[in-house]
């Protein structure tokens, strides 16, 4: 299977990063795990076919990882090859598509005689537990609750092979993450909170101030509820995997340092994500 990063960032918008997606290809099916700003725009830029997407996993409802939902669901049914649309994801997310019919009550009247009516009018809803599962194209999906200030859920995928990826989604460190993630092939990891390097602050247009520091943060809130690097590493070196990837990265970080504190406890593969990033599994 292929996996693209569509968005790497975090809830601060900055123009090198949007907001959390993730695509996953397998032989005959593409889903996506969740839809942060501006997924709509990453997806055309990373030339996905993004109108025969079926499935839709959100780990949990917060701005930066479903607040494109809406043009995604609009677009992609405009593009003609969708035919159906099934959105997983924790409570709340029936109420997340049942607003969409509200909002647009008349603009999907107005589109009906335009576009054909299947894969818009009839969006089914999943929710998602902990233990969760459920399969598309032959490949496992199962989720695991993490702690996150929400309810919201990792989520791994198995090919009928036996090859693993696993997505942390928004977490602190925590034990059952080893279980959940062992020996997968690949692990994309929250790394959040990290090192903040001057350079990469732009010389203008807009900075976000409070986060040119090694600690933009007024409360322990972040803390309790993402990982360091740091952090990343010791989960991949206690599950096993063979390479994390460090994602939901604030602005202006020191990538490199990043990459090297989650290289001090882990001996497998780092990877910094960027928009855009592409690995097989």
């Amino acid at each position: 299977m292929r996996v693209t990063l569509v968005g790497t960032g975090s809830p601060i918008p900055v123009l090198d990063r949007a907001g959390t997606c993730l695509v996953v290809e397998t032989d005959d099916e593409t889903f996506m795990i969740d839809c942060g700003p501006n997924t709509v725009h990453r997806l055309i830029e990373q030339e996905i076919s993004y109108g025969e997407i079926t499935d839709l996993f959100i780990t949990h409802h917060h701005l930066d990882h479903n607040a494109a939902f809406y043009n995604f669901v609009f677009t992609s049914w405009a593009q003609g090859g969708r035919e159906s649309l099934t959105v997983y994801g924790p409570d709340g997310t029936d109420a997340l598509v049942d607003s969409m019919y509200d909002i647009y009550e008349e603009d999907l009247e107005y589109r009906k005689d335009i576009y054909p009516t299947a894969g818009i009018t009839d969006i089914d809803t999943v929710q998602i537990i902990d233990g969760f599962s459920t399969t598309i194209d032959g490949h496992d999906i199962e989720t695991l609750g993490v702690s996150h200030s929400i309810e919201t859920y990792a989520i791994k995928v198995t090919a009928p092979d036996g090859r693993t990826f696993v997505f942390s989604a928004d977490t602190s460190k925590i034990p059952s993450l080893k279980e959940f993630a062992g020996d997968a092939d690949v692990l994309v990891q929250d790394a959040c909170i990290g090192p903040y390097d001057e350079d990469q602050v732009p010389d203008d247009g807009l900075v976000w101030e409070q986060y040119c520091t090694d600690t933009p943060y007024s409360s322990d809130a972040v803390y309790e509820s993402h990982c360091t690097a740091a952090d990343a590493g010791e989960i991949a070196s206690d599950a096993g995997v063979d390479t994390v990837v460090l994602t939901h990265l604030m602005p202006y970080r020191d990538t490199n340092e990043m990459q090297r504190r989650a290289e001090q406890s882990f001996d497998g593969m780092v990877i910094v994500a960027e928009d855009g990033l592409e690995f097989e599994v």
